[in-house]
């Protein structure tokens, strides 16, 4: 078996060419390395009049059929205020590449909130974090966990029972349930409970370096910040939208992403699976509570990701 990363393209220009996007896998390094070759899998082509521009953000691979799932990103790109009508999960854009499409009902009238996404697995659902780095129209600042239940078409709804009660803006989607802005979101489904979560974030746009969150599954909570350093104790000086995924096999590693190609190995986050609660963990850990290291592992030659003409802002690991 061996560990394979997915990433989907999201083209700037898609006014031009369609919602048409490349889905590329590459293998995952077990050391730093050089350059990483991809390979072309497939296109996704999605036609909706509901949703005229799709961004599927949010990549995930479920533990139970080891298939890869992506959700678009909730706002429409080019504006700062029309939340996309248009929930679409694609199911099977991994190999053998067949792509399907479901639409989830909203449970109630929650509506996903933000312009950055990351998705992830657990055994019984599919989760969507969805965040705003920047103030723009009023919009703070932050991120919202979202549930979407894998029957078909499923349904999502906003996972929020921590604080105060929510309001009516956080359920129409209009401001975020955290304060925290995260778009990488990874699940790990193989120590037991499966609630065990991480969440990423790579951008500076929200003032803050980069930073990893624990995230309760079960309310919405994001933790403190995990501060994201390099081997040599500096900070992670990177920004770009995430991805994050733990590989879920053997033994288990979290791999982050970076939009441009870019992917790291991250290793001593204070998450203990004795800490209670959204706690950091001890701080005798490997590097002390409440910072992580992020070794790079190399750059994924994927088309016009440098330049930024396309962006590469999912990821998720399959073991083939």
């Amino acid at each position: 078996m061996v560990l394979y990363g997915y990433t989907i393209g999201e083209d700037s220009n898609q006014s031009a060419s369609g919602n048409q996007l490349p889905v590329y896998r590459f293998l995952i390094p077990s050391a730093p390395t050089g350059s990483i070759t991809p390979t072309q899998v497939g296109t996704v082509n999605i036609t909706s009049t509901a949703a005229p521009r799709i961004d599927l953000e949010g990549l995930a691979t479920n533990p139970t059929t080891g298939r890869v799932s992506a959700v678009n990103e909730a706002r429409v790109s080019g504006t700062t205020t029309a939340i996309d009508p248009a929930v679409i999960v694609v199911n099977n854009v991994d190999v053998p590449f067949a792509p399907a499409t479901v639409s989830p009902t909203r449970t109630g009238s929650d509506r996903r909130f933000g312009f950055e996404s990351g998705a992830d697995f657990n055994r019984s659902a599919l989760y969507n974090i969805s965040g705003n780095p920047t103030t723009e129209n009023g919009v703070p600042i932050g991120s919202s966990l979202y549930r979407i239940t894998t029957a078909n078409p499923g349904t999502i709804s906003l996972v929020d029972t921590f604080g105060p009660a929510t309001t009516a803006a956080q359920r129409q989607g209009t401001q975020p349930t955290n304060s925290q802005y995260a778009d990488g979101l990874a699940i790990d489904n193989l120590n037991p409970g499966n609630t065990r979560a991480l969440a990423s974030d790579f951008s500076t746009r929200d003032g803050d370096g980069a930073q990893l969150y624990k995230v309760d599954l079960l309310t919405g909570q994001l933790s403190a910040p995990i501060a994201l350093r390099t081997p040599s104790g500096q900070a992670l000086n990177v920004n770009g939208d995430s991805g994050l995924s733990f590989t879920n096999f053997g033994s288990q590693r979290l791999i982050g992403w970076l939009e441009s190609g870019a992917i790291y190995e991250i290793t001593g986050y204070q998450d203990e699976l004795a800490a209670s609660g959204l706690g950091l963990g001890s701080a005798g850990g490997a590097n002390g509570a409440g910072f992580a290291t992020a070794t790079l592992l190399g750059n994924v030659n994927l088309p016009n990701a440098v330049s930024g003409a396309i962006d590469y802002e999912g990821f998720t690991i399959v073991n083939e």
